[in-house]
Parts: C-alpha cells; sequence; structure tokens
C-alpha cells in the first residue's frame, strides 16, 4: 500500500475498523478517545488495548503501569454501561522493545489480538495509538504479514516544524520506548503520523467546562461531565483553565481527515537521544498537522454525548 492510496482510503469516507491502544493511567484525553471513537458514525471499535506511559525525567515500571492503564480500561466501562463480552480489551506490553534482549518483541494479549484482527478481517484495522506503540510494534515484529491488513494511526513524537525535534528532545510517546518508535518509521508498516506539541496534537485544547454541556441524566454523562475532568482540575479550576487533549487527533484523523492538514512526507529516522534525522530516500508515510482545535472538540463533545445516552 502506497501513502497515496493510503491517503485514498482516509477520506473516502467508509467506516472504518479500529483497535485503539491508549495509556489510559496519564492524562484524561485517552478515555475521551475511546468514547470519540465509540460513539462515532465513521469508526466501528473492535478492540481496546491498554499501554503504559512515560513521564520525563522519571521512568516508569512498564508493567505496572500498563495494568493501571487496563484497570482504568474496566472503570470508564463501568461508567458508560459496556462489557468486555460486547467490546473485549486487552492487557498490552509488560516491557518496553527498548529494554527487550535484541530489542525483540513484548509479547502482550494486546499484540496477539492485533494478529488476530488483521488475519481475521475481511476490511483494513486501523490501530489507533495513543500513547507507545509497542503493542503495535511487537505485533508486527511477531507477524510482519500483518503489514498487508492494518494501518496504524500513532500519536507521538514531534512536528518536523519543531526545531528541537533535530536535537535530544523528550516527547512522552516516543520515550515510552524508543525502539518501538524506531522501527515504526523505519518499517514498511503503513503510517498516519500525528506527532505532538505546538503544530501537532498538542494544537487541540478545549475549556474544562466545556465538558460541562455533556447532557445526559446517566453515570456516562456524569463521568464525563465532572468525575473524569476532577482527575486533573478542581471545581475553581474546572471554570477557567484549558486542557490540551492531544489523543483526540488519532479518531478525527480517521473520521475526518479534513479536520487536520495531512500530506505525504519522508519518514524521519529516530536517532538515539532521541532525535529526529531527515533521509531523502526514506519511506513515504501520511503526516498530520495543525489540527483544527474547535471542530475536533466539538465532534468529540458530539460524539461521547451521543455514546453515553445510547
Amino acid at each position: 500500500m502506497t501513502a497515496q492510496q493510503l491517503f485514498d482510503e482516509l477520506k473516502n469516507g467508509k467506516v472504518k475498523k479500529v483497535i485503539i491502544d491508549g495509556d489510559y493511567s496519564a492524562e484524561i484525553d485517552d478515555q475521551c478517545a475511546l468514547v470519540y471513537c465509540l460513539g462515532s458514525e465513521k469508526i466501528d471499535v473492535i478492540g481496546v488495548n491498554a499501554a503504559a506511559f512515560y513521564e520525563y525525567p522519571v521512568a516508569v515500571d512498564t508493567e505496572e503501569v500498563m495494568i493501571r492503564s487496563y484497570k482504568e480500561i474496566e472503570r470508564v466501562y463501568d461508567y458508560i454501561g459496556l462489557t468486555g463480552d460486547e467490546l473485549p480489551y486487552f492487557e498490552g506490553a509488560r516491557s518496553q522493545i527498548t529494554n527487550n534482549p535484541d530489542h525483540g518483541p513484548s509479547d502482550s494479549p494486546a499484540a496477539r489480538n492485533i494478529i488476530k484482527a488483521a488475519h481475521e478481517s475481511d476490511e483494513r484495522v486501523y490501530v489507533i495509538v495513543t500513547g507507545p506503540c509497542t503493542n503495535v510494534v511487537s505485533a508486527y515484529l511477531l507477524d510482519p504479514s500483518i503489514k498487508d491488513n492494518i494501518v496504524v494511526v500513532w500519536v507521538g513524537g514531534l512536528a518536523l516544524e519543531n526545531e528541537h525535534a533535530f536535537e535530544t528532545h523528550h516527547e512522552w510517546n516516543i520515550c515510552a520506548d524508543v525502539e518501538a518508535a524506531k522501527i515504526l518509521l523505519r518499517e514498511d508498516i503503513p503510517l498516519v503520523f500525528l506527532p505532538c506539541e505546538p503544530h501537532g496534537t498538542a494544537d487541540i485544547h478545549m475549556p474544562f467546562r466545556d465538558f460541562g454541556l455533556i447532557k445526559g441524566d446517566n453515570r456516562g454523562a456524569e463521568f464525563f461531565r465532572w468525575i473524569l475532568p476532577s482527575k486533573e482540575v478542581d471545581e475553581e479550576k474546572y471554570k477557567t483553565k484549558m486542557k490540551v487533549m492531544c489523543d483526540l487527533a488519532g479518531p478525527a484523523s480517521v473520521i475526518d481527515p479534513s479536520m487536520m492538514r495531512i500530506s505525504i512526507i519522508k519518514a524521519p529516522i529516530v536517532e538515539d537521544g532521541p532525535k529526529y534525522v531527515l533521509d531523502p530516500n526514506g519511506r513515504e508515510i501520511l503526516y498530520g498537522i495543525y489540527p483544527d482545535s474547535d471542530r475536533i472538540t466539538a465532534d468529540a463533545l458530539r460524539c461521547i454525548e451521543k455514546f453515553v445516552n445510547r
């Protein structure tokens, strides 16, 4: 699949099968991205994966944090009235590829489910990754043939427009597993690359008080109106503070790619540091920057409200 073919498929308006893979124990935008997918008419969610997060300069215990993400999926399911029988969810990697012998795969139920879905689906499976890319890269290392039936949509790394991208820099999702990021950008895996920080997904933001716009007299609506935001703000800050919602870019790029500027570029090489090096002979990938924050957050809130009131 060429980058142009992927671009054409992304824009065709058809419903896409999606596995969403996130570090749900980090911030609150992963939970919103999950239910954004569930409520969208353009996405058919077929699985949910748990991943660990990383916070510079503190390296976390990958296994312990992944389990926290898994338990957060269970908590969200409880509030929105969803069960694992209706939509299966899976534990992810217990170690970084970076820390594995010879940088081998981190086998996990999440990786195995990606492989299973890729082989069993009669349509391409979009793996939306809102945290480190360990699970999907491990799936590829375990079975490289899945590249013929998956697309990875990864929220991570810095925008190439950022001069610091070519110096040593720290961005959560790339630093959570640098070797996984190297492989994802290097290998012939269909990729929609959605960098973080200014110019990229960090341009998606909304006032915390906008969570209060979600209507509904049920536990799911109350969860998104206040219980989830209260993880990060008190009542006073809820009224005044803005929230960066990077992870909404993943679903938005699949739902309606016109909500950001997507182009075909040569994939950068990731070197230790980590930092980028441009490769004029590199493979072509899709690259999404300058997201339309107002359109994306409004669509996400609409989809979340729709799902919790289903």
